[in-house]
């Protein structure tokens, strides 16, 4: 090889080293600023994005099918996990709640709570409701622990039953919401429950559901208007009746737009979460957050997208975490953007 040919290699290659080195200083540049601006998106705390082991992730963009009513632009990413299997002995499993490790669920046509242990995984037993009931076959949509005690001594505070059904009294087309109080014996970890309110509610509709909002002190009821929001009522009654028009605020969105069938309620940080549907065959199966400030539906996720093919019966918290309550099996369901 002669000089020059030898100083035009030499050149060459420091040419491709320095090349080769600049775009591995660009693609790092390039890495950090794709990482600083997903960490600017997401709070510290907030792991949605990173599916769990063995469960379904899937980007959801909820204009895609959904665009109407939606407010929420952004791509929103969901997962889920089974977290246990739910006992049906006690029939067809419906509303939910829990406090503490404890799930209480309802069932249809059937005045029975089934309570549940969620840390370890076991069914405790079963409280029957129908002998302080005035309507022994009630369907528990919904079902909610509020922030007060009936003593102060009690371990649960008290608990609201929707019974789903309505009754003619009096000229008034009325359904119920009936107020428990839960004793817990520790020893044994059985249960009783006795009723201390019932709480009519005139001229709602059909399929009311009461959700509360223990943040404001507040009862919010779906009824034909919506989703209207009354002071809870005092214990100083054993029976107290709600009119529909005497509601503080009413957000007169129609969460059966997707379904016919709503399922759970629960409030949360000024939003009501909801499950609906019954067959995949018949009409959608759905996820829906609706926000109680913008008055506006936030999100709507179809649940045969992402797998869950099975009728949602409930939602909770549980340590932080949402839960979505099925007849026969809970699922830990994230949703990334759901404090937002």
């Amino acid at each position: 090889m002669n000089c020059i040919a030898r100083n035009m290699f030499l050149l060459l290659c420091v040419i491709q080293l320095f090349s080769c080195s600049h775009e591995n200083d660009l693609l790092e540049e390039y890495l950090i600023e794709i990482e600083r601006q997903d960490s600017s998106s997401i709070s510290p705390n907030d792991t949605t994005n990173v599916p769990p082991k063995d469960s379904t992730f899937i980007p959801k963009d909820t204009t895609t099918n959904y665009g109407q009513g939606t407010t929420n632009k952004d791509t929103v990413y969901c997962s889920y996990e089974k977290y246990m299997n739910i006992s049906t002995s006690y029939g067809t499993g419906q509303g939910g709640a829990c406090y503490d490790k404890y799930f209480f669920q309802g069932y249809s046509n059937n005045a029975t709570i089934g309570v549940f242990d969620l840390e370890k995984k076991t069914c405790l037993g079963k409280i029957d409701i129908s002998e302080p009931t005035p309507n022994s076959k009630i369907h528990v949509n919904t079902m909610n622990f509020g922030s007060h005690k009936y003593n102060i001594s009690d371990f649960f505070p008290l608990l609201y039953v929707s019974s789903g059904y309505t009754k003619q009294v009096d000229n008034k087309t009325l359904s119920y919401i009936y107020v428990y109080r839960i004793i817990r014996d520790s020893k044994t970890e059985s249960f009783t429950a006795s009723l201390v309110q019932t709480i009519a509610l005139n001229d709602f509709g059909t399929w009311t559901e009461g959700i509360l909002d223990n943040d404001h002190n507040l009862l919010w009821v779906k009824g034909r208007l919506g989703f209207c929001s009354y002071n809870v009522p005092g214990l100083e009654n054993n029976y107290f009746e709600l009119d529909l028009k005497d509601y503080i605020s009413c957000v007169s969105i129609d969460p059966q737009e997707f379904s016919s069938s709503n399922q759970g309620h629960l409030y949360y940080k000024d939003k009501i979460l909801l499950v609906s549907g019954i067959s995949p065959n018949t009409q959608k199966l759905v996820f829906m957050v609706i926000n109680l400030k913008t008055q506006t539906r936030d999100l709507v996720i179809d649940l045969t997208e992402i797998g869950l093919w099975g009728e949602p019966e409930n939602l909770f918290f549980y340590k932080d975490q949402l839960m979505i309550g099925y007849r026969d099996a809970i699922y830990k369901f994230n949703v990334r953007n759901l404090d937002n």
